[in-house]
């Protein structure tokens, strides 16, 4: 069962797993929940999102 409220530690981790597996919904809720409440955890799910896009541009780039 997930806990309603979770810390900044748990939400990272599940934004992390997020990145390579289907997290369930109730965790995806309770990690934006979250976020909507911290705004750190914000700011690294917004420098997870950079990082993840450009590591796909590098990717493109260096493929042609």
């Amino acid at each position: 069962m997930i806990k309603p409220k979770i810390s900044c530690r748990e939400a990272t981790r599940i934004l992390l797993q997020s990145e390579d597996r289907n997290v369930p919904l109730a965790e995806r809720l309770v990690m934006r929940l979250h976020q909507r409440t911290c705004s750190n955890c914000r700011r690294f799910a917004r420098q997870v999102d950079l990082m993840r896009k450009a590591s796909a541009r590098w990717r493109r780039y260096s493929e042609e």
